[in-house]
């Protein structure tokens, strides 16, 4: 579909890149480095109006590190139904971060370092969008991007709280789990003013967040009777990890990091944000956690396992000893398997080159061979196809010379041509010169056969076909051992899956308070098989009446909310159990492989002597035919002049 934008610029849809509780976002099919949101309901005049002086005021500092809207576009009638971004290539949203099996499926070489390294771009990246005059207001985990450099960028800006020509654009939007306690107060997010103190709450959540592999610090243990949900506790301002409350009624879940691993600095901002109402700026955490990054040691047993320097023992490791936790997965604790062999020596036995094809060309010269000595008695034929020309032109010199009438002239004219014409010695001559034509002929179209099936063998093409196929065997050979990896973190994941579902599956849907979700759309969900936060994962093909995709993105934040409680305990016997099963598959491709590699290999070796073998015949009848040839044109040159 096209659209036009507010300067007449045309914008041609592609395919749909995704779909949320607002608009569809579709790549540009001329346009690679911008995409186009398209909202799924008419906009209000102020929406529209917050757009265009949103694009106003975009900058360099804003764009680098928000997808800020580049131009807005009308539909078929003019209305404005969207605005134009840049698109993000190499970006994954920041929740995914918290998960061990997504780190490492995403940045397998990234520690605990990458995510102090985030938490202090993150920082930045509100310190530069508060620079700008801007409050982000609605801040989750859903909307921040992350990619390899761990560059942080926010997306769905055109929530965000915007000031200008004497008018405030509210944030009307947020997420109670990042929502400081003075705006839950508030019960609804319509016409609040937000603030950098707003935001920096947040933040300091989402920093909480990282440092802390997806825990949330108002989410833990109550020491009371009944668990606190996160909303309460942030109202209440329970911070779980608090070490200055000493009247603090939660704490923080089993195998959690311990606050005290990092700085006292980072310590105090935490404390500061979580249980005060002034919070520490953007810039106060930047500098902290540039301390902390500075202040990091790695451990010897896996290069993953990086940690604040003041520890004096690797935590991971200690997870993984006492606990048999995983919070960063690298291949260590895998057993090594000698499945695969030594791949290279047995592909580098069969190597098989593409047979390169020399056309033919003449080896000798022909000029030194005497034609055929022509039949002394078709010297006699010329002489008396000659002398009855002669006769004719005697018989017309006397006819004019006597006057005789023209029609006895060209009686005689005639009868003298006929005879001529068909006169024994003429049938001979034409009779010889069409042997030696045909004789000509025939020597050079079985010269061509020879030198075209010597150019292009038969065999030649099941040869190429052969190199081909035994090309895609070699390679598939030698594909063995990535063939291997690819299955193992197929397995190492179905087993962090399952264990991850049978996590979930304790959470039934009807015992939790979820944001717009009353008890009819409960019901709805129930009555299609989604009753525990793991079913939600169904809703992808699972269609139920009621839920869009507004309220499926509400499903899954609450989904990652119940999640972030979850810890990976890795199960070494159906590991082990699990590699061994893949290192028999893999053998018995192997063993198929090596017998598909042999047997082609012999064919190819025998389509190859073949063709060595014809064309060493063919040289040799090329050779004899080529001197017939020369001989032949010239007995026919020869022929042809005697008989002119």
């Amino acid at each position: 579909m096209t659209y036009k934008g507010l300067n007449n610029e045309q914008y041609a849809t592609g395919r749909e890149l995704g779909k949320g509780g607002e608009g569809v976002v579709y790549e540009l099919q001329q346009q690679s480095n911008l995409v186009l949101k398209n909202y799924l309901e008419p906009l209000t005049e102020e929406k529209i109006s917050k757009l265009k002086h949103m694009i106003a005021m975009r900058n360099a500092n804003i764009e680098a590190y928000a997808a800020w809207p580049v131009d807005l576009v009308l539909d078929d009638k003019n209305a404005v139904c969207g605005f134009v971004m840049r698109k993000l290539t190499g970006y994954v949203p920041l929740h995914m971060i918290f998960s061990p099996m997504d780190r490492k499926k995403l940045f397998p070489d990234k520690g605990y370092n990458f995510l102090v390294h985030i938490a202090r771009n993150l920082a930045t990246a509100f310190y530069k969008l508060h620079e700008a005059g801007l409050v982000v207001g609605d801040v989750n985990e859903g909307n921040i991007l992350i990619n390899a450099s761990g560059l942080v960028v926010f997306i769905d800006c055109d929530s965000f709280q915007v000031s200008g020509n004497d008018t405030c654009y509210y944030c009307e939007v947020g997420v109670p789990r990042y929502t400081p306690p003075e705006l839950l107060k508030e019960g609804s997010f319509f016409q609040v003013v937000r603030s950098v103190n707003t935001d920096s709450f947040s933040m300091a959540v989402l920093i909480f967040q990282l440092l802390f592999m997806g825990r949330h610090p108002f989410a833990g243990k109550n020491k009371l009777a009944g668990d606190f949900d996160e909303e309460t506790a942030i109202r209440k301002r329970e911070f779980a990890y608090s070490l200055e409350n000493p009247r603090k009624k939660l704490f923080p879940p089993n195998d959690s990091f311990s606050i005290t691993n990092i700085s006292d600095h980072l310590v105090g901002l935490f404390h500061k944000a979580f249980e005060q109402d002034t919070r520490p700026l953007p810039a106060e955490w930047i500098k902290a956690l540039d301390s902390q990054l500075t202040d990091m040691v790695t451990c010897g047993v896996s290069r993953l396992h990086i940690y604040p320097a003041k520890i004096t023992n690797c935590p991971w490791c200690e997870f993984q000893t006492r606990r048999g936790i995983l919070y960063f997965l690298d291949d260590t604790y895998l057993k090594a398997t000698a499945a695969l062999g030594d791949i290279e020596s047995f592909v580098n036995g069969f190597n098989i080159e593409k047979l390169e094809l020399k056309k033919w060309e003449a080896k000798s010269d022909y000029t030194a061979t005497s034609p055929t000595p022509v039949d002394k008695k078709f010297y006699l034929y010329r002489n008396l196809k000659w002398g009855s020309i002669v006769t004719l032109l005697v018989i017309a010199i006397l006819t004019f010379a006597f006057h005789w009438s023209a029609l006895i002239v060209v009686c005689a004219l005639f009868l003298s041509y006929i005879s001529h014409q068909y006169a024994p010695w003429s049938t001979r001559l034409a009779a010889e010169l069409k042997r030696l034509v045909s004789v000509n002929d025939k020597i050079k179209e079985r010269l061509t056969v020879l030198i075209n099936e010597y150019n292009n063998p038969s065999d030649y093409t099941n040869y190429s076909k052969g190199v081909t196929l035994m090309q895609k065997y070699v390679a598939d050979f030698r594909r063995l051992p990535e063939e291997f990896e690819r299955r193992r973190k197929i397995m190492e994941e179905k087993i962090y899956n399952e264990q991850l579902a049978l996590f979930l599956a304790d959470y039934e849907i009807e015992k939790f308070e979820i944001p717009s979700f009353g008890a009819a759309k409960k019901t709805a969900l129930y009555n299609s098989g989604i009753r525990t936060a793991a079913d939600i994962s169904k809703l992808g093909v699972l269609k139920v009446p009621g839920i869009g995709p507004k309220n499926l993105q509400i499903l899954l934040s609450w989904q990652r909310q119940m999640g972030s409680g979850f810890v990976y305990i890795q199960d070494q016997h159906r590991l082990d159990t699990g590699l061994q099963d893949l290192t028999n598959e893999l053998a018995k491709i192997r063993v198929n492989l090596e017998h598909l590699i042999r047997k082609e290999y012999q064919a190819l070796s025998h389509l190859k002597l073949n063709i060595a073998n014809r064309a060493t015949v063919l040289e040799r009848h090329i050779e004899e035919l080529s001197v017939k040839m020369y001989i032949a044109n010239q007995d026919l040159a020869a022929f042809r002049k005697l008989a002119a």
